[in-house]
């Protein structure tokens, strides 16, 4: 393939403008075969590169691509295209890997393309199952109170690591008591429900466990 126009978009974003055909967007970090360098023929100080000579083009000339290095190009350029559609995502809201990558293969990008991404948009620290899970559990905790478990099935149900949960329900629980939490949820529940059973039941339900429940009742009398 002979590349006629090359123009640097993005930091690390091409647009490329081949002697036939539409132009095309890619991401220099996606490349495996073709060094970044030959995108910006001229040097990295110039971002345009038109080129007018295209007849006696041969291999290792500047805007000249074997046919490998073409199927990188493309490979890059179709990365850069679920890169695209994950952000558009992403710039809505956090969203976990295992939510994220669900969307994207419902548009029908193949899963191996989808992988990389999200690898790479981890690896950029842009797509974070950690962050999301901290930022989920401030949210929720605004208009409920629940015990670790109920935040763990949660979290879990979003497809967040165990050990991602761990780490954030730990932090939360070091600023949040849940045995506080119990009786905020308890004195809610006292104002609707008189039977000790159904408290029971709903504090359960609500992630707290036997014994901070016990506890909870036998203070409270009930």
């Amino acid at each position: 393939m002979v590349i006629r126009g090359i123009k640097q978009i993005l930091l690390g974003v091409y647009e490329i403008t081949p002697d036939a055909g539409s132009a095309f967007f890619l991401r220099a970090d996606y490349l495996s075969q073709v060094n970044e360098e030959r995108l910006l023929p001229y040097g990295y100080g110039r971002l345009d590169v038109d080129l007018d000579d295209l007849s006696n083009l041969k291999e290792g000339d500047t805007g000249f691509f074997t046919e490998e290095e073409t199927a990188d190009l493309f490979n890059a350029s179709r990365l850069y295209s679920v890169e695209k559609s994950a952000m558009s995502y992403l710039n809505r809201s956090e969203h976990t890997r295992n939510s994220l990558c669900t969307k994207l293969l419902r548009k029908g990008y193949d899963k191996r393309d989808v992988e990389e991404v999200l690898d790479y948009l981890e690896e950029k620290n842009i797509l974070s199952d950690l962050r999301f899970a901290a930022a989920w559990v401030r949210s929720r905790s605004l208009d409920h109170a629940e015990g670790r478990t109920r935040l763990t099935a949660e979290l879990t149900a979003r497809g967040v690591n165990r050990s991602i949960i761990k780490q954030v329900l730990d932090e939360y629980f070091l600023e949040n008591d849940e045995e506080e939490l119990c009786v905020k949820a308890f004195k809610k529940l006292v104002k609707i429900k008189k039977d000790e059973d159904k408290i029971k039941a709903s504090l359960v339900r609500q992630g707290f466990s036997f014994k901070i429940i016990k506890r909870i009742l036998h203070d409270a009398n009930v």
